[in-house]
Parts: structure tokens; sequence; C-alpha cells
């Protein structure tokens, strides 16, 4: 079994499944009152991810968005800055290396968490993701987690071809090697001659133990390995529906529990495209024409092997790309007002998602997403979590 950040608990089977039982029927509603959302609920977190398809539309601005972002992220109380890991495509083509940028973020914040969204661990050495992350925990005073993937774009694996058959086990090999190395262990790999060595990673991190999360997009499996592991997960709506994903976070979480985890303990991520203002036209306004050019761009991607995209007439694709976006509008994103994405949040709450990772960067001029933020901020403070309330 895979020995990852969560603690064991020693619970007999009897009291795992009591226990599961009891998680999965418990549920937060909002309180009698004359309006549903005067009063917050309790319970959800509130980040920013990036992961941009406009790089031609930024000029030398690419990271304004970024930057900014971050800075207000980190005065107003949101729990984290998430960033991928993409290569070799215009869709997330912005961020090919999470550790380089995180190591700006760094510097120009004080209290938010920097999360690599995702390390695709097959992709790397865990000699240089230990060090590097280790710096950025020294540079930010101990606020690096890291979520890890297997990565699944052939393309991608032109940087470690070997490893792209069995990622799989290249991604759950290198998680514990990098944790083993950032608790300041030493693993044994082959030099420059073909001797086994023992090599230990420098500088010494902050935090003594790596907060880790496995990045869950695909099938049931994903979740339930996730859940043996002891690890937290990230997932989207990019794949799935909120009611297929309600039922891989109950495997999830019963996969913690079988294992010797608190199935409560582990956290939950969910990445929604947002923009949020105070009135649902505008918002419908600024984001439709964006979105649909943001869809058009990764479309080879999110279609899955489907019918190519390139096969496609002009009309096929204009209402494959129009379908998609009213989905996510309705639906799949946090697109409206605070007040009309409540029942969303509240729907999300129920089926045991702890923390959404709202994705800012998805072609919306920059001046008016940060401008949108004020009113993505009052969403967050009417869903603040108990435990950090002043």
């Amino acid at each position: 079994m895979s020995q990852f950040t969560a603690k064991q608990t020693e619970l007999s089977p009897t009291e795992k499944r009591a226990m599961l039982a009891q998680l999965l029927q418990k549920k937060t509603v909002f309180p009698e009152t004359s309006s549903p959302y005067s009063t917050s609920f309790q319970g959800m977190n509130f980040s920013f991810i990036y992961f941009s398809g406009n790089e031609a539309e930024l000029g030398d601005r690419k990271y304004q968005l970024l930057l900014e972002g971050a800075k207000f992220a980190d005065c107003h109380g949101f729990t984290a800055i998430w960033l991928p890991e993409r290569h070799f495509h215009p869709f997330g083509g912005l961020y090919p290396s999470p550790s380089v940028l995180c190591s700006a973020l760094a510097m120009v914040t004080e209290r938010i968490r920097l999360r690599a969204g995702s390390v695709v661990m097959p992709l790397n050495s865990p000699l240089r993701v230990a060090e590097q992350w280790a710096i950025i925990d020294n540079l930010s005073g101990g606020r690096v987690d890291l979520a890890f993937a297997r990565g699944w774009n052939a393309n991608d694996f032109v940087l470690n071809p070997a490893a792209y058959e069995n990622n799989r086990d290249a991604l759950f090999t290198g998680i514990e090697q990098v944790q083993k190395l950032w608790r300041g262990e030493s693993i044994l790999v082959p030099n420059g001659v073909g001797d086994e060595v023992e090599i230990r990673t420098y500088p010494a991190p902050v935090q003594a133990e790596l907060p880790v999360w496995v990045t869950c997009s695909g099938g049931k499996e994903r979740f339930v390995e996730a859940g043996a592991a002891g690890a937290h997960v990230l997932t989207a709506l990019l794949f799935q529906e909120i009611e297929e994903l309600e039922e891989k976070i109950a495997l999830y979480r019963a996969a913690r529990a079988d294992n010797g985890y608190d199935p409560q303990s582990g956290q939950v991520t969910l990445m929604l495209h947002t923009f949020i203002e105070d009135d649902l036209t505008t918002v419908r306004d600024r984001v439709r024409q964006p979105f649909m050019n943001y869809l058009s761009t990764s479309v080879n991607l999110w279609s899955r092997g489907k019918k190519n995209v390139s096969e496609l007439s002009d009309r096929e694709r204009d209402k494959l790309v129009e379908y998609a976006f009213e989905r996510y509008f309705q639906t799949n994103a946090l697109f409206g007002t605070p007040e009309s994405v409540r029942p969303t949040i509240q729907r999300l709450h129920d089926i045991g998602v702890n923390e959404i990772a709202c994705l800012l960067d998805f072609g919306v001029e920059v001046e008016s997403v940060l401008a949108s933020l004020d009113s993505l901020n009052r969403l967050r403070e009417q869903c603040v979590p108990v435990n950090v309330r002043a």
C-alpha cells in the first residue's frame, strides 16, 4: 500500500463501513431564513487555477492575469493557486513549467498555497521534482502542495517515450520517490556508468511532509487508486457529469476507508471555469464568444477518440462547440452571479467536494476578469468554511 501524506487510522472493517455510511448520508443544507442565499453554508474552499488557450491574444502581457490574480487571491483569503504542466499545444501552452511560475508567485504572495495542478510524473525525474519544489517551499515559507498526473497525450511523451506504456506505474512509483526525497531520505538510482547509487536531494524543504493530490479525470478506477493511496483528488467536469462525480467520490472515500485512511479527511478539489458578476445577462455576453473560442482551441484534446474534429464540416464543428458552451454555462461551470451559482455550490458540497478551483483564463479580456474578482470573492465569503472564520 502506498504511503502518502494522509495519516492512517486503526479502524475495524465494521467501523470503516459505519464511518463511510455516516459520511455519505451527511448533508449540509441552507439555514432556515427568508432567503436561501442570505446566510452561508459551511465547508467550501475556493482557489484559482490557470489553463489559458489564448496566448496569441495576450501579446507581452501573457502572465498579467496570473500575477495580478495571485496577488488578489493572496490578499482576500483564497486557498491556493493551481498551475498545470502542459506541453506542445496552444491549449494550456503558457504553462509548461509550474515550478518556474510558482517560484515567481512565491515572491509576490505571502499566505496562499502554491500548487502544481499537475506535475505529469512520468515526464519528470523524481529527483528534479523534489529539488525544484523544495526550493519553492523555502522561498514561500512552506506553502507548496503538489498534484500528480499520469499523462495521457502521447505527444507529451516525447520528453520520456519509454514511460508512456506504463504511465500508471510511473506515476505512483514517482510519487513515492518524491515523498522519500522530501523527507530527507535517499533513493537508489543508476549513475552515468550504470552503477546503482544512493542519492539524496537538497535543499531540505520547510514542510516535513509534502501534501499530495492525484489528478483523476478518467474512470472510477482512478478515484479508487487515489483513495487507496491516501492522496487527495484533483478533478474536473470535462469528461463527467455531477452525478458521475458523486459516485466516484463515494468510491474514493470507500477506498480510503478500506485502506486504513479516514475517508472524511480526503480533500476533493474540483476545477470549474468561472466568471462571476452581478448581472446574469452581462455574464453570458462576456463569456460566450471567448469560451467558445477556448473550446475550439482545445477540441482536438477533449474529443478523446470520437470523430476527429478535422473531419467535421464547419457547421458540424460550430454546432459541437455551441452545444459544449450551453452544457458548461448551464451545469458544468460557475458562470453567473453569486446568488445564481449558489445551488451549484451547495450540490457540489453535498456530494463531497471540498474545494473549487476557479479556472479564470479562458479568453475573457484580462481587465474584465480582474474586475470580476470582487464578485467572486463575495461568493467565497458566503461559502467560507467554519474553521477559517474570524
